[in-house]
């Protein structure tokens, strides 16, 4: 079942993070899925927060419509979130004045990851 959710945001140009939060609903635990990109789960598994590093390059490396002027003018942000077969499909709906611009990011496969803090305890 697709879901499309409205999040909070902030752009650092300066680091060039996208940080990407619901502040509504509490943190079970953040997965680094990889050098660019960290995931918040909520209690109930859901995605509640993205984490993008290096924002500029990797989203334009998706799209070169997504630059970091782009991000600069974000005015709303939106995820479409689609869980199937243990794989998260993300799709960002980035609203700037002018325009929408629906990127999807790769595919994230929760089994493949643990949280390191949990792996530490093992």
């Amino acid at each position: 079942m697709k879901k499309v959710l409205s999040f909070d945001f902030d752009y650092s140009k300066e680091d060039d993070v996208l940080t990407i939060f619901d502040y509504s609903k509490p943190i079970k635990e953040t997965i680094e899925f990889s050098e660019i990109l960290n995931v918040s789960i909520g209690k109930n598994g859901e995605i509640v927060g993205l984490e993008i590093f290096d924002t500029g390059e990797f989203l334009k490396a998706l799209n070169p419509e997504i630059n970091k002027e782009f991000l600069l003018k974000l005015k709303k942000v939106e995820l479409e979130q689609v869980e199937f077969r243990n794989t998260w499909y993300i799709v960002l709906l980035l609203h700037s004045d002018k325009e929408v611009i629906s990127q999807q990011l790769p595919p994230l496969t929760k089994r493949t990851y643990e949280s390191p803090l949990i792996a530490s305890c093992a």
